[in-house]
């Protein structure tokens, strides 16, 4: 596989106090505090990479090293056993940005709103974006991005924060063309592995 230039952004501190993110009147204050398997996935992430040429255009799913992922996950459940674990079946969100970038973009003004958003999203989340990576262009422009949440719910209302409109109303003119897919990323304790499917929803 030839060489590709990934970027991993570092995340600022986790506040002492869980993050409420932004809501609407009819929703309910969303907030996160870290759990055993959110903050061990979040280490196990350190290691995300594309396993093959393609990734940018190919299925989510069979793209990336999941299985390195799983194992990773399970041993990291021995360093974070202080914190509680989540109730219920565990599953992540996760969103992927495929776009073909226009040769006239400017990539640095880009890449610092990109930046910028991130660093908000990460905070007024406490920490519930457990991980943002993208790559370099190919030859053809194309690019992936993907992010991958505790909670679709606390993804979406960040859609709201200024840095994020900021960034969106920057990348409208920078693509040729884009599109957004999202996945549940699910822990099957059974057999110690990650299902990475497509996120199936009624709204």
């Amino acid at each position: 596989m030839p060489e590709i230039l990934v970027s991993d952004l570092v995340c600022p501190s986790l506040s002492a106090k869980p993050g409420v993110c932004p809501h609407s009147d009819s929703k309910p204050r969303l907030v996160y505090s870290p759990t055993l398997e959110d903050e061990s996935l979040r280490q196990a992430l350190h290691l995300l990479a594309p396993t093959n040429d393609d990734f940018r255009l190919a299925d989510y799913a069979t793209s990336f090293n999941w299985l390195e992922i799983s194992a990773e996950l399970q041993a990291q459940f021995a360093h974070h056993q202080a914190l509680p674990p989540r109730s219920g079946p565990v599953s992540w969100y996760a969103v992927v940005f495929r776009s073909k970038r226009r040769t006239d973009c400017n990539n640095v003004d880009l890449f610092e709103a990109d930046r910028l958003a991130y660093n908000e999203a990460f905070t007024v989340t406490n920490g519930s974006l457990l991980k943002y990576w993208y790559t370099s262009l190919d030859e053809d422009n194309n690019c992936l991005a993907t992010c991958i949440w505790t909670s679709r719910d606390i993804a979406r209302s960040v859609n709201q924060l200024p840095r994020h409109k900021e960034a969106a109303q920057l990348s409208a003119g920078s693509y040729v063309h884009y599109n957004i897919d999202r996945y549940r990323i699910t822990w099957n304790a059974s057999d110690g592995q990650l299902e990475v499917t497509p996120w199936i929803t009624v709204n």
